[in-house]
């Protein structure tokens, strides 16, 4: 007798928002694809998506995409219901999308409003909004997942106010979600990175004293990549986290601890 496969995802339709650059949410799509879903990829640059999607085509996986702002209400409408008409239907997102903002170099920085006003958008209202018009798609096959992307800024006070305040919004909806969307069977957890080598963080990587200081915080030695998280979003797309939800997973070689 064959040991099922707890990771197989053949059926599935995963919606993946901020999949363009090179980041959580671009190797996520292609984990998942590798692993039997279908993809449908998010993000406002139509070019890299078309890349994304050959890359994913190639390796002789399923991708589509939307390309739109996922601050927009009607936008994260229109990419459900472009998702569903393409696929047919809609099991897993992976809410990926965000910005870092303004760097807070001074108490201006910190409270400034159109600041605030930006990073809240695409932060948070987006995974408001994706979760707003795909729940109910993603509970109709009993096998729904909706993996929003956090922070360790969740936990601490990190990068600047705004930025904080959404990711920690993001923990608490976590919790809320689970418990609203669990009895509909859909579940809902969060992935928390540390440090990832991202198009958001290459530069730092750069600097030499930067990266030092950095990894002087983090017990494994290293920063993380792509893959360690993309890995653990498989996890918690698929039957191997089935009775997970509401619940946080860290992913961060230890530095939180």
């Amino acid at each position: 007798m064959l040991e099922k496969d707890y990771y197989d995802l053949t059926g599935r339709v995963a919606l993946i928002t901020g999949a363009s650059s090179h980041g959580i949410g671009n190797q996520s799509a292609k984990i998942l694809a590798s692993h039997g879903a279908k993809v449908f990829l998010v993000a406002r640059r139509e070019e890299k998506l078309k890349q994304a999607v050959e890359e994913i085509e190639a390796a002789g996986g399923q991708a589509a995409y939307f390309a739109c702002d996922v601050s927009s209400e009607e936008a994260c409408k229109a990419a459900v219901e472009s998702c569903v008409a393409a696929f047919g239907r809609l099991d897993i997102m992976v809410l990926a999308a965000g910005i870092s903002g303004l760097s807070e170099r001074s108490m201006e920085d910190a409270f400034d409003t159109e600041n605030w006003r930006k990073i809240m958008a695409v932060n948070l209202d987006s995974v408001f909004f994706m979760v707003k018009y795909g729940w109910e798609e993603c509970s109709k096959n009993g096998v729904g997942a909706i993996i929003p992307i956090g922070s360790l800024a969740s936990w601490h006070a990190a990068g600047s106010t705004a930025y904080t305040a959404t990711k920690g919004a993001i923990r608490s909806l976590t919790q809320k979600w689970g418990k609203l969307l669990g009895p509909k069977g859909v579940r809902v957890n969060t992935l928390y990175p540390g440090f990832i080598d991202t198009d958001m963080t290459h530069g730092a990587t750069k600097m030499e004293s930067y990266i030092n200081a950095t990894i002087a915080k983090i017990p494994v030695g290293r920063y993380g990549n792509v893959d360690d998280c993309a890995n653990a979003v498989l996890y918690l797309a698929s039957d191997a986290s089935s009775f997970m939800n509401g619940q946080h997973l860290v992913v961060d070689g230890g530095e939180l601890a």
